[in-house]
């Protein structure tokens, strides 16, 4: 994902008893978004700042610059494998266990059970219909709650859900869909399809930020797409599809560019081939776009292997990956720590270490025998709402964020705590920060 940075500005005037105004929004901008959702309540400039549109951008971008902050905000979501539920889990805090990081077990044990909660007011107003995860983008999940034809964005952290409008094309079923971010527009896009083996691609392009469809179509010709969702990399999404009905040589990956909403070839690499092995499929290995498969070697063993594309794009950078673990269906799940991969082998859940076979271990999580579809993505400020989604306009003075600050941060909080983070980050903006003990006291004023 491309990181862009953002300068929230404001305008102050600063007293010397009082946080200046970029250490105010660096200290916010590394919290969780739970807490920053109860913050909003503490003032109306709060809650302005906040749900300011350069401060969420801000935000989102602290995880890519900070590994403590990527790892609070990392999610795992799933579904089961039944399609009736939609869980998240906090991996990260599972894995730094003592014994993962020492890397002792192989297999864990009931006492190692994985964690999951259950997303439920994603369809509670209708309990058992089924829920398919369809793709993810900037905290958003694009989920689809069958019994319907509306597509559903979600944000988990936040709670917000939105339904989207009826495509203007009356598709009952996508040949293909995606969700993607376009950063020359600052807009976030979701994408349907279908495929007609005599016209072309026809798209239906929804943008949050409008809250309305536009139909494009390209004179692209094929004859199926092997999978649904779009694979979301580099401000394009990504399909592989067949141009012929029988040649397995005719297998090409399809990227639609946001920003030009154009339609582009990236070809396999020429020493790829799949004769004599099951259909490949389409993911995305670390950052990375990838195709995997089955190959039987000698009829006596099975291996997975990978053909990663380092250099985006570029047909000469398909790199052969392999991995030496007897199962039929594995592929990459998006999450990955130094040493491990979490992939996905059939219904199940297994960290795999690439430069050690024999280093792996299952991953079973408690209350979930088997899992469904699986997306990785981090919480985010990004809101649904029309109104709070455009940029804001009018800001506010920041000498009443320095009033509040005072007061708002939880009782929960040691003192001591927040004395070493504010220091800290005084140091990171190279700037001398004079704190006083009055300062400080009050801290503790409010408590949530």
């Amino acid at each position: 994902m491309n990181v862009r940075h953002v300068k929230v500005e404001y305008q102050l005037t600063e007293s010397p008893n009082v946080l200046p105004s970029d250490i105010i929004i660096n200290i916010l901008s590394r919290l969780a978004v739970r807490s920053l959702c109860r913050f909003k309540c503490v003032s109306k400039p709060w809650r302005s700042l906040i749900s300011d549109h350069d401060f969420v951008k801000v935000h989102f971008n602290k995880a890519f610059e900070y590994k403590d902050v990527m790892h609070q905000r990392r999610r795992l979501v799933f579904t089961g494998v039944e399609n009736r539920s939609l869980y998240f889990s906090y991996l990260d805090e599972f894995i730094n266990r003592d014994v993962y990081l020492n890397n002792r077990v192989n297999n864990v044990g009931d006492n190692g059970l994985v964690t999951a909660t259950e997303l439920a007011f994603v369809y509670s107003i209708e309990r058992d219909i089924l829920v398919s995860l369809i793709c993810y983008c900037n905290g958003l999940l694009l989920c689809q709650l069958h019994e319907s034809k509306e597509l559903h964005l979600v944000n988990p952290a936040t709670r917000e859900l939105k339904i989207l409008p009826r495509t203007p094309k009356p598709y009952r079923y996508s040949s293909l869909c995606g969700f993607g971010y376009d950063h020359s527009t600052d807009e976030h896009k979701v994408v349907c399809g279908r495929i007609n083996i005599n016209h072309g691609i026809e798209f239906c392009v929804y943008t949050l930020e409008t809250n309305s469809w536009r139909v494009i179509r390209d004179n692209f010709n094929c004859f199926e797409c092997t999978k649904v969702r779009g694979i979301d990399l580099n401000g394009e999404l990504h399909w592989l599809m067949h141009k012929g009905e029988y040649e397995a040589e005719s297998s090409v990956i399809v990227s639609l560019v946001l920003a030009k909403e154009e339609v582009r070839e990236i070809q396999l690499s020429p020493e790829y081939s799949i004769e004599n092995s099951p259909p490949i499929e389409l993911g995305l290995f670390r950052e990375w776009l990838c195709i995997s498969h089955n190959v039987d070697a000698d009829h006596d063993q099975t291996y997975n292997e990978f053909w990663v594309m380092k250099e985006h794009g570029v047909k000469e950078s398909w790199t052969k990956m392999r991995v030496s673990i007897p199962y039929h269906k594995l592929s990459h799940s998006g999450f990955w720590t130094k040493t491990h991969d979490l992939m996905v082998i059939g219904e199940r859940l297994l960290m795999y270490n690439f430069d050690d076979d024999e280093n792996f271990w299952d991953l079973p999580i408690r209350g979930v025998d088997k899992v469904g579809i699986i997306l990785i993505y981090l919480d985010s400020l990004v809101s649904l709402s029309r109104n709070q989604s455009k940029r804001s306009s009018k800001k506010t003075s920041v000498s009443t964020y320095n009033a509040c600050i005072t007061i708002c941060f939880p009782s929960c909080i040691f003192l001591s705590t927040w004395i070493n983070l504010l220091h800290s980050l005084s140091l990171i903006q190279n700037q001398s920060l004079k704190l006083t003990s009055h300062t400080y006291m009050h801290c503790y004023i409010y408590s949530f």
